[in-house]
């Protein structure tokens, strides 16, 4: 929510997510803020995501407090 809310206030008009299986996000709250969101769905994306947070699960969990599904 931090990196949303500072989207928004600072105007950012875009946002490129390169795959939301790993971490969803807060695209909707986005969008209902006016911003433009490109979900790309990629799949090396979310292989580079998956491989990071089984190698670095306690500082994963430690920085987004385990609400992920892989």
């Amino acid at each position: 929510m931090m990196c949303s809310g500072t989207i928004v206030q600072f105007g950012v008009p875009r946002v490129v997510v390169g795959e939301n299986l790993s971490f969803e996000g807060n695209t909707e709250f986005l969008r209902k803020h006016g911003i433009d969101v490109l979900l790309m769905e990629d799949n090396e994306c979310h292989e580079l995501m998956t491989r990071f947070i089984q190698e670095n699960t306690a500082l994963w969990e430690e920085d987004v407090a385990g609400r992920y599904h892989v």
